[in-house]
């Protein structure tokens, strides 16, 4: 064969080589983006719920301490405390 057919063999695979790399890398970074979306919205969501979470707990906890019950066993609860 001659250099200039090895040549036009070599750039030919090597372009086919390359396409094919793009695409995986195109793919793969597309389903990563799609990841990291579902990971920001399920972090969102938590957060929001602890936020949730935290405001029941504190009314509980003020409902509690407001009790008759808890006020006879514990004691007059002082009112500059801070949960």
């Amino acid at each position: 064969m001659s250099n200039f057919i090895q040549m036009d063999i070599f750039f030919v695979i090597s372009s086919l080589g390359f396409i094919v790399v793009a695409v995986f890398v195109s793919i793969l970074l597309f389903h990563s983006i799609l990841a990291m979306r579902s990971f920001s919205r399920i972090i969102r969501k938590a957060e929001r719920d602890i936020d949730n979470i935290g405001d029941t707990t504190k009314e509980f906890l003020e409902e509690v301490r407001d009790s008759s019950v808890f006020n006879l066993f514990m004691g007059k609860r002082k009112k500059n405390r801070k949960v």
